[in-house]
């Protein structure tokens, strides 16, 4: 089942806070507080606890109140919050699944007990119980490596928070699933730049879903963001970064974008040069064919191989056996193979050439709107 988002952000992040507190494991009801000082309030309907790995999670749906004021419930809507790492922990011990790579994949086979196991095991039976028809997931950290995972297993949508890159450890059909982006629009995390964890690739893995580096506030971690490594990766990180409509602030960085957007000249550059590459290679197929139709022909003269044919006899032989008749040439290759590919790389290099232009564009209007604010800002200060 492939389902759609149904909260925003920041309510798919506050319940990604909420699941760290070991109170919310006891609870009924979750209430969280958002920017704009509204409450959400959620009923928790299935808990995780496996102590033997250590992994908790609740299943939870929102509170809906009708115009009669009447409390209602929408058990489609349930939303799987799996809890990451606790600060008190060892980082290391508890994300190794996600480091190890490939040798995890393994262990995974083997129903080695570990969170990503207890988790899709639980998640499978609140499903199974409940039957949603639009679940979808959230997690911070380990949390959200496992909301991944688990969304990945069910084809439901997903938005996280610093999750590591956890591709190595799909099964095969869905690392080819990763590669072909159908889980693009399907999972969203938010990581910030100076996040190791967040930002880690499990070694030159393809990215899962589509990831952004959100607006940073100033909190300072101190010694617990691991000497400059993962200052960014913690969730009291992000507090504080959501717009009014509960979306997630991200950081624009105008001189990057616009570096970005140059070097598409690099990459339109390479695609006319396959294009020329191409062209070449065509030319020497039509002059190929061109010998061996002269070649015939020169055989049905006086004295020739094929003197008792004529030149129908030729032109009849030589259709059967080409592709193609063009441009005077009896082709043995497909010609509107590269005439199709032609047409595609120059609409290619039109696009690119284009959103290059609209890139930028944008990129200064930004910066402009940037510094127009920041004088106001000054003058009315």
């Amino acid at each position: 089942m492939t389902t759609k988002k149904v909260f925003t952000d920041e309510e798919y992040f506050k319940l990604s806070e909420a699941v760290y507190q070991d109170g919310t494991l006891n609870s009924k009801k979750i209430n969280i507080e958002l920017s704009d000082r509204t409450k959400s309030n959620w009923k928790v309907v299935s808990k995780l606890n496996d102590k033997a790995t250590d992994t908790q999670a609740f299943a939870v749906i929102s509170e809906e109140k009708g115009k009669d004021g009447r409390i209602s419930y929408n058990y489609n809507n349930i939303v799987f919050v799996y809890r990451g790492t606790k600060e008190s922990k060892d980082f290391g011990s508890d994300i190794i699944n996600v480091f190890a790579g490939t040798n995890t994949r393994t262990s995974l086979d083997r129903k080695s007990k570990n969170p990503f196991q207890v988790s899709e095991k639980w998640t499978k039976e609140v499903l199974k119980e409940f039957n949603p028809k639009n679940p979808t997931s959230t997690g911070h950290s380990l949390g959200g490596a496992l909301s991944h995972y688990n969304s990945i297993l069910h084809d439901f949508n997903a938005t996280t928070y610093a999750a590591p890159n956890i591709y190595q450890l799909l099964p095969e059909d869905k690392q080819k699933k990763v590669r072909e982006g159908f889980y693009n629009k399907l999972i969203t995390d938010f990581t910030h730049a100076d996040d190791m964890i967040g930002t880690f690739d499990q070694f030159g893995s393809p990215i899962i879903g589509s990831q952004y580096i959100a607006e940073r506030n100033k909190v300072e971690v101190g010694a617990k963001g691991v000497f400059g490594a993962i200052p960014g990766h913690y969730n009291e990180t992000f507090e504080g970064c959501f717009s009014s409509d509960g979306t997630m602030k991200l950081k624009v960085d105008v001189d990057t974008i616009i570096r970005y957007a140059q070097d598409i000249d690099r990459i339109i550059y390479s695609l006319q040069t396959s294009n020329d590459d191409l062209a070449n290679i065509e030319k020497g197929l039509q002059l190929g064919s061109k010998k061996i139709q002269n070649q015939l022909e020169d055989e049905i003269g006086i004295g020739g191989a094929y003197s008792e044919l004529s030149t129908w006899d030729i032109d009849d032989v030589l259709t059967e056996l080409c592709t193609k008749y063009k441009n005077s040439i009896y082709c043995f290759y497909n010609p509107d193979e590269f005439e199709s590919y032609y047409e595609m790389n120059h609409h290619t290099c039109k696009l690119l050439k284009n959103f290059q232009i609209e890139l930028i564009d944008a990129a200064q209007s930004f910066r402009e709107t940037d510094i127009s604010l920041g004088e106001w800002i000054s003058n009315n200060n």
